[in-house]
């Protein structure tokens, strides 16, 4: 049997270790945007997208439209 000696260090696993990656920008995770919030899934979408590819740039106007009509569209009606 090996002899282990009192002074060799050990890397111990830690819980965090086992969860997957967070998603989500540094500035949406100081605001507290965790995989539990509310519409985090359209921030991690968002936030996966990139801006070199065209078929993603055109994904994230799609996504801006989707988000950006129902408020105008409610503002209108609350003005006219």
């Amino acid at each position: 049997m090996p002899e282990f000696e009192e002074h060799e260090e050990y890397e111990l696993i830690e819980p965090a270790d086992f969860l997957p990656r967070n998603p989500y920008p540094l500035d949406a995770q100081r605001m507290g945007i965790d995989r539990w919030s509310d519409n985090s899934g359209l921030i991690a979408i968002a936030a996966s997208l990139n801006p070199n590819k065209r078929w993603q740039r055109v994904a994230a106007w799609v996504l801006l439209v989707i988000v950006v009509f129902p408020v105008a569209l409610t503002l209108w009606y609350q003005f006219s």
